[in-house]
């Protein structure tokens, strides 16, 4: 029973020694031959600076209200907010009010290039602002305007 005892705290012993051998050697490794990772880090932990973010009015959901958000975010942040909902309300009547343009824009058969330099010509011609030219070519990229 002495002998176990005596294996038994020879074994802690041992387990202290081997630590305390394999940390001063990691520690003397690191010093001798720094890794890769030690030598090559970039210290960009200082964060960039911060855009306020733009709280909509009214929470929408669902695609059209991704997008009627993502416009009006855009809008805010180009200080033009009437000016798109003016130019989305002008480009809606004008729709509204040709059969062949609403035809045009609601027939999926005509090719996506040509419906997108159609829908930026006549947002050209009625010199809306870049977020409502952009925001009316990204629809009629995608095919769903109306």
């Amino acid at each position: 029973m002495a002998l176990c005892s005596r294996i038994r705290s020879g074994i802690s012993v041992f387990n202290k020694l081997a630590f305390a051998a394999s940390q001063r050697s990691t520690l003397q490794r690191s010093l001798i031959a720094p890794s890769n990772s030690l030598v090559s880090r970039g210290y960009a932990n200082v964060p960039g600076a911060k855009e306020d973010k733009v709280k909509v009015p009214l929470a929408m959901f669902g695609g059209s209200g991704n997008y009627a958000s993502a416009l009006y975010i855009a809008a805010v942040k180009a200080n033009s907010v009437e000016k798109v909902e003016s130019e989305i309300l002008q480009f809606v009547e004008a729709v509204k009010n040709s059969t062949k343009v609403s035809q045009f824009i609601s027939d999926l058969s005509v090719k996506k290039d040509i419906r997108v330099k159609v829908i930026e010509d006549i947002a050209g011609q009625s010199k809306f602002s870049d977020v409502t030219k952009n925001f009316l070519g990204m629809f009629a990229s995608y095919g769903s305007i109306f």
